[in-house]
């Protein structure tokens, strides 16, 4: 079920001064243009139809996109999506889910190119999915870039196609594969229609842009699972270790020992409890009811061997 969402209009006004990329801006973050909360309470929510064009400051925007993220209040169930149109929907059937809706406004460029005296540009950024928001990361390279200045600026949100590209020599902005714990997914342009940007060819990481290419580009990364690190049960050195392993010949015990059957058995107990958080709220009863049943076992193991050492 659906309990609520938050959803927001976002106003993407890059500029020289608060930065093209969102996550390095000076300035603060963009603006939100209108918000709300809707309560479905059912297993469906539909937003209304977003404005496909807006003004905010004497600006022109068009949306660009949609970001969907969704958290079961629960379980540890999550769940992200881009979407593209006026109207964002999401669907979840048991738990209880909040849902983020962010629509994304991009410059409207049919009034010219954002760049010096009006020409033509192309402007990029890079948005994690799962996070529902923009990244810093440096997340490009220009090819061909013989002193790396197209890629530094790449990196920095924007490329003046009109002073930095010749005619007849387009280049390819590549999309780096992997970031720290993200994975490229996919390039979303041109968010304009004065352009000859080629999206995805000939590889999908590939954005080849020309002289004069006047277009907005998002490259989203989806996060990647990271493994586990499980630190060794002592890490400090210890110089008694030769002894208490017989010269390395069995694993060392804990300070206090092997643990006793009913402390075994009280310590599946809490692991069988600690997992009923993880499963569905319609057989949590049922888990937490073997829990008691495994704590009510190592009572009775514990009074049995109080009863052994009493008649020792």
């Amino acid at each position: 079920m659906i309990a609520s969402v938050s959803w927001q209009y976002i106003v993407l006004n890059g500029s020289t001064t608060t930065g093209y990329r969102v996550k390095r801006r000076t300035g603060g973050p963009p603006p939100v243009l209108n918000s709300g909360v809707d309560s479905p309470m059912n297993d469906n929510w539909v937003s209304m139809p977003a404005p496909a064009k807006i003004t905010y400051s004497g600006a022109e925007y068009i949306l660009g996109f949609w970001s969907l993220t969704s958290q079961d209040s629960t379980s540890s169930q999550r769940s992200a999506q881009i979407q593209t149109g006026t109207v964002a929907n999401d669907s979840h059937s048991g738990g209880i889910w909040t849902v983020a809706a962010k629509a994304y406004y991009i410059p409207d460029f049919a009034g010219g190119g954002p760049g010096p005296g009006g020409d033509d540009a192309i402007l990029i950024d890079a948005f994690d999915i799962q996070l529902g928001d923009f990244i810093p990361d440096d997340f490009v390279d220009v090819q061909p870039d013989p002193n790396g200045k197209l890629t530094l600026d790449a990196n920095n949100g924007f490329l003046d196609t009109t002073a930095q590209i010749t005619a007849g020599n387009p280049i390819t902005i590549v999309s780096r594969d992997a970031l720290p714990q993200k994975q490229f997914a996919y390039w979303l342009a041109p968010f304009n229609a004065n352009s000859s940007v080629g999206v995805g060819a000939p590889d999908r990481h590939d954005l080849v842009v020309h002289h004069n290419d006047l277009a907005y580009a998002i490259s989203f990364y989806n996060e990647t699972q990271q493994p586990r690190f499980v630190p060794p049960y002592e890490a400090a050195y210890d110089w008694l270790w030769w002894l208490k392993t017989r010269g390395g010949l069995v694993p060392p015990v804990p300070p206090w020992g092997p643990p006793d059957p009913w402390m075994q058995q009280i310590l599946a107990a809490v692991s069988v409890g600690a997992a009923a958080s993880q499963v569905a709220g319609r057989i949590r009863g049922r888990v937490l009811e073997a829990a008691l049943e495994q704590i009510t076992v190592a009572v009775n193991t514990l009074k049995q061997q109080i009863k052994t050492i009493a008649n020792e």
